[in-house]
């Protein structure tokens, strides 16, 4: 299953104090977890951006986001996360909506 995370950074943290964080979980191997596939992970120059991951459940997916709070308080300002699907396996099943009500 994937699931699609939107991230802004904390720009009150300090810059080094967030790499002192992202070092800490990436090279102990904790992030990302061993449930977790990691897809897609991208930052932009203001400091947001995405995580795509495939994972079994959203548990593994909160453990992983947990991991991130709970080694850098405030490392992010804001997270969004859903599951997601690739646009070409949706198309199908949004006309298939739109035949069920009749064409609409």
């Amino acid at each position: 299953m994937l699931f699609l995370t939107y991230f802004e950074m904390n720009e009150a943290m300090p810059v080094a104090e967030r790499l002192q964080t992202a070092q800490k979980l990436t090279a102990s191997g904790l992030f990302p977890p061993k449930d977790v596939k990691l897809v897609r992970w991208d930052i932009t120059p203001d400091g947001w951006g995405i995580l795509v991951v495939e994972a079994d459940n959203a548990a593994a997916l909160d453990r992983s986001l947990t991991l991130w709070r709970a080694t850098g308080a405030g490392f992010f300002k804001t997270t969004r996360t859903a599951p997601a699907q690739p646009v070409v396996e949706a198309i199908p099943g949004t006309a298939q909506v739109l035949k069920d009500l009749g064409g609409r």
